[in-house]
């Protein structure tokens, strides 16, 4: 009998590789206090995640540089209130480049008038690993592109 039960065990399938677990979101706290950060109206701050010669890209166009972006970020939080959620789907690192790709929902508050307009979309954010002056490396915003923002229900 034990000898027909090692058969049989041994008729078996192999089991199959054991299930990983999901990798944490590598971009998860840069994301969040992004949006903190355009929430709060702290612009430089906002300014410190994107490399110099980066570019933003939405329905409005490419802007590219530290000081055309310095100017939307002003333009932005002068005009509005932002209230910005991301949901992210997917980001992958390769070597010193990563992205990040999802959706987003925000909530548009208008400073003068005080209406509000629920928008929502998809993002692409592409990092490049770059090194800090006291050496250590850290992740920058390289491409930020926005879909076209449709009001959400």
């Amino acid at each position: 009998m034990t000898f027909l039960l090692w058969i049989l065990m041994g008729l078996q399938a192999p089991a199959g590789p054991a299930a990983r677990a999901p990798e944490p979101d590598p971009f998860a706290a840069v994301r969040a206090q992004w949006a903190k950060d355009l929430h709060d109206k702290k612009i430089e701050d906002s300014l410190a995640q994107f490399a110099p010669d980066a570019d933003f890209i939405s329905d409005g166009g490419r802007t590219h540089g530290m000081a055309a972006l310095r100017q939307l970020f002003t333009t932005i939080t002068a005009t509005m209130d932002s209230d910005l959620t991301f949901h992210s789907q997917r980001a992958e690192v390769s070597g010193d480049l990563a992205y990040d790709s999802g959706a987003y929902e925000e909530t548009l508050t208008m400073r003068a008038t005080g209406k509000t307009q629920k928008m929502r979309g998809d993002y692409l954010t592409v990092y490049r690993r770059m090194k800090a002056p006291n050496g250590n490396s850290l992740w920058l915003i390289v491409e930020q592109v926005w879909t076209g923002a449709e009001p959400s229900q």
